[in-house]
């Protein structure tokens, strides 16, 4: 894949794509709050609390545990059953507490924004997992101990134990984490500063990227999202309001004040007042293969080559009928809604969420585009992208999460969550 041109993947994958045309997204499980009454998930709770809504959704790289954070600093952790389709719960935990900012005098909120999983091999029996609020990022190491005693059945216990905390080094909201492949280190970025850090030592990081201007009226984009290079521990992304994503190289210099890429699409949908509300990048992740990025804006998703920053490979569109509603989304605050994407694994498809609780599976390196709509089980079923039913923007998927080594998707809508699959082995591609 590294040496191929976009042509020939496209008529590389052409014949698989067929192939999984052919076999139907199945709802596999939800999990989450209690049955509702709606038909659709996350109906509001009665005093209007968003406590138990999901904010975060991550496999770790087996597969076999699925965390999922909420808003209320909760983290439940799912493990994949025998049969290899459903998951249960296996531990949960509290990750923060809500505190008080006595400098600024705010409240910090207790929401989970992300976790991550650490990505390398652990004994059977213990996995460590990072999780971050809007100022503290956190590693807990979870292990299961076997109790015995003569006579009575063994009794396996989950401890959870947090490892270290990482304070003092932002002073905006953290809106992304991400561990490095050379094991050590992992980053974690605000709206205007990008830090290193080596998960062995709390008290200290160090500074990748800063964009703080002398003068904060001359601020004129902020940082949204970033991630590292699946492989190559130098090179990491990061994406900003204005939509663009740069790409740093830690060889250059290790503080990246000059990006070494740039990826800008310069032809937006819209210009004027909403251009940028439109084009700010809510998710950016390298594909699996370190060769391709996917960036998610409110109407669009885009996929880019590492080697050319000049065009995007595609440009998927999801919400052009949205297009005459922005009005009404900028009142009701939807349109700040921050969709994310997720690659599958051989990074030939991507997932993403939208309104109506409905979310698109796409290809890559063609022309498909699947939709399909979470509902309860009775009642799931593929729909159109959502344009033939009056929007509803307060039934939305923000949170996705692909299977690292099945084709298998994790939902998140609200207080519910879904799980799908497809039986349809997943094809490597060298």
């Amino acid at each position: 894949m590294a040496s191929e041109t976009v042509e020939q993947l496209e008529a590389k994958y052409r014949g698989w794509y067929e192939e999984a045309g052919k076999s139907n997204w199945e709802f596999s499980q939800m999990f989450g709050e209690e049955d509702s009454d709606s038909e659709l998930s996350g109906s509001d709770s009665e005093d209007g609390s968003t406590d138990n809504w999901i904010s975060s959704l991550s496999f770790d790289r087996t597969g076999r545990y699925l965390a999922v954070g909420y808003n209320c600093g909760q983290v439940v952790v799912l493990k994949q059953q025998p049969d290899e389709q459903t998951y249960q719960l296996y531990t949960e935990f509290k990750s923060h507490e809500s505190e008080f900012d006595f400098l600024t005098s705010m409240e910090i909120e207790e929401k989970i924004n992300q976790i991550k999983w650490f990505p390398f091999s652990q004994h059977s029996h213990s996995q460590m997992l990072m999780t971050t609020n809007d100022k503290t990022v956190k590693i807990f190491k979870m292990t299961e101990r076997v109790q015995s005693a003569p006579g009575e059945e063994r009794k396996t216990d989950i401890v959870v134990k947090p490892l270290r905390t990482f304070e003092g080094g932002h002073a905006y909201n953290i809106n992304s984490i991400a561990f490095n492949s050379d094991g050590e280190t992992f980053m974690s970025s605000d709206d205007l500063r990008i830090n290193l850090w080596h998960i062995g030592v709390r008290n200290e990081a160090f500074g990748m990227v800063d964009i703080k201007p002398e003068n904060m009226d001359e601020l004129s984009e902020v940082i949204t999202c970033s991630d590292f290079h699946p492989n190559q521990c130098n090179h990491f992304i990061y994406s900003s309001s204005k939509g663009i994503i740069r790409l740093g190289d830690l060889r250059h210099s290790a503080l990246c004040e000059k990006h070494a890429k740039a990826f800008e699409d310069t032809t937006p949908d819209i210009t004027g007042f909403f251009q940028e509300l439109v084009t700010t990048i809510s998710d950016v992740k390298f594909s699996p293969c370190g060769r391709f990025i996917a960036s998610r804006d409110y109407l669009t998703m885009k996929i880019w080559d590492v080697r050319n920053e000049k065009n995007p490979v595609r440009v998927i569109k999801f919400h052009e009928h949205l297009l005459s509603k922005l009005c009404d989304l900028y009142e009701n605050d939807a349109i700040f809604d921050k969709f994310e994407c997720s690659w599958s694994s051989n990074s030939t498809q991507l997932l993403t969420g939208s309104y109506n609780n409905t979310f698109f599976v796409c290809d890559a390196f063609g022309t498909g585009k699947q939709s399909l709509k979470a509902l309860k089980p009775a009642q799931a079923q593929r729909v159109g992208a959502g344009v033939s039913e009056p929007l509803d923007s307060t039934q939305k998927i923000l949170h996705a999460a692909w299977h690292p080594n099945a084709n298998l998707l994790a939902l998140g809508a609200k207080d519910f969550g879904y799980l799908y699959q497809k039986r349809l082995p997943v094809r490597k591609f060298h």
